[in-house]
């Protein structure tokens, strides 16, 4: 296991944990994830498809320790914190990937429907831009969403604006989407926009 990565991620509300086959319920994964219960709306501008059965959650998860393992990404299991609402329950999966050799990182974020609606996304940018630059010491870190999703355009613009961020560009076909492309748009954090923000979220790392 790479050290590269906190093994855990605390913030007021949310606590992030290494995603992995040894530590993650592949039950637990698969439950809300497979093709009969997940929401249609979760799966709409993102491109992951709803699990068929058990051996393709454990294989997604065995994908992602790869990564980890590698240093190219820290992989996690987002739960609220005791006095949430779903205290415990796992509310999103959360990576940043470490691009090293162009000194950038990128994010991503699923958050299941029920835990829409309460700034969730946010508290974990938050996160992911401290330990961008506190951590792994790069230089920049950029966010995208598809230009028709309204939720994670209001979501991103907050964060990207209380860092002090900016919308770069839109990149046509950037993502594929139950096979068929989808423009996105960019936003991005620099280690300057950094340094100037006034923002002092609550984050700590463990391990």
């Amino acid at each position: 296991m790479t050290d590269l990565f906190p093994d855990r991620i605390e913030t007021e509300r949310l606590t992030l944990v290494h995603e992995s086959p040894d530590s993650t319920d592949v039950f637990e994964r698969y439950e809300p994830m497979n093709t009969e219960n997940a929401s249609p709306d979760a799966f709409e501008h993102i491109p992951i498809e709803p699990f068929d059965h058990p051996q393709e959650a454990r294989e997604f998860l065995a994908s992602r320790n790869d990564r980890w393992a590698s240093g190219n990404a820290g992989t996690y299991v987002v739960r609220p914190k005791p006095g949430e609402d779903g205290a415990g329950e796992p509310a999103g999966e959360a990576e940043l990937f470490a691009l090293w050799d162009r000194r950038t990182a990128y994010f991503t974020f699923g958050l299941r429907k029920p835990f829409w609606g309460r700034g969730y996304s946010g508290e974990r940018a938050d996160a992911f831009v401290v330990l961008t630059f506190e951590r792994l010491d790069l230089e920049m870190v950029s966010v995208s969403h598809t230009v028709a999703n309204e939720q994670s355009k209001r979501a991103i613009g907050k964060y990207i604006d209380r860092w002090n961020g900016q919308r770069d560009a839109v990149l046509r076909n950037g993502h594929v989407i139950d096979g068929e492309p989808h423009d996105v748009v960019q936003y991005s954090i620099t280690r300057e926009d950094y340094e100037a923000s006034d923002v002092d979220p609550d984050v700590r790392f463990f391990g």
